[in-house]
């Protein structure tokens, strides 16, 4: 899993878990046409970054990095490049993909999970992270003239200021993100943002993540409904783009 954080012009920059994955030889991320306002927001912002800092899910070569780059969106209503170029990976990344698209039957009755907004970064430059390895671990994403991004950890997350340790030497509107997964299926997916300003160690909170938790283990009822909701959803953006 990775983080994807990118500047916006009304605030502190903006963050969300994904899937990371790579069309030719540029970082992506495919989100579902659920998340459009999502993808359209990123997409309008001159910068963004895609941080691998959680080593779970992850094979022996796997190393943290930072992927800094212009965001481009590919609206794919109907699903072509999706399945045709990322699919296999999501599958391989995404556990509760499988569930929707792992067959050829899966994926006519799921129809509306294989459209998807494609965002890749262009003009990359990639530099080294640092991995997250507890719940004290969060990247952090500061404004300051650019976006600058580095991984950091909580002393207390009870604390006003937060202090920060691995941070940038540079001030401003920021953000913290982080992640809780289930391994190794990924059923329970948790993620979290903090806004708040940073400057010299210190972050003084403006708007706290609801949880940090990793969210219930849901049962056979919870799982359908999660399931039609994402349907739905999926459906309505698909509609309103004129692609269903």
């Amino acid at each position: 899993m990775a983080e994807l954080l990118w500047r916006d012009a009304n605030g502190p920059p903006a963050a969300v878990g994904v899937v990371p994955l790579v069309l030719g030889d540029r970082p992506a991320v495919a989100l579902p046409w659920a998340q459009v306002d999502v993808a359209r927001a990123a997409a309008a912002s001159d910068t963004a970054a895609l941080v691998l800092s959680d080593p779970r899910l992850t094979g022996s070569a796997w190393r943290p990095m930072v992927a800094t780059g212009r965001p481009t969106l590919v609206e794919d209503g109907d699903g072509s490049l999706f399945t045709e170029r990322l699919l296999d990976q999501e599958l391989r990344k995404h556990p509760p993909s499988r569930a929707l698209a792992d067959s050829h039957m899966l994926r006519r009755e799921n129809w509306w999970y294989l459209p998807r907004l494609i965002l890749l970064l262009d003009d990359v430059r990639v530099a080294a992270g640092g991995r997250r390895d507890s719940p004290l671990d969060a990247v952090l994403g500061v404004e300051d003239e650019g976006l600058h991004v580095r991984t950091v950890r909580v002393t207390d997350w009870a604390a006003s200021p937060l202090e920060l340790h691995g941070g940038p030497a540079v001030g401003g509107p920021a953000v913290l993100v982080g992640q809780e997964i289930s391994v190794p299926d990924v059923e329970q997916w948790t993620v979290h943002t903090t806004a708040g300003r940073y400057a010299d160690g210190s972050f003084s909170v403006t708007r706290p993540a609801p949880t940090r938790a990793l969210e219930a283990r849901p049962g056979v009822l919870a799982r359908v409904r999660r399931q039609r909701a994402l349907e739905r959803a999926c459906i309505g953006g698909l509609r309103a783009a004129g692609h269903a």
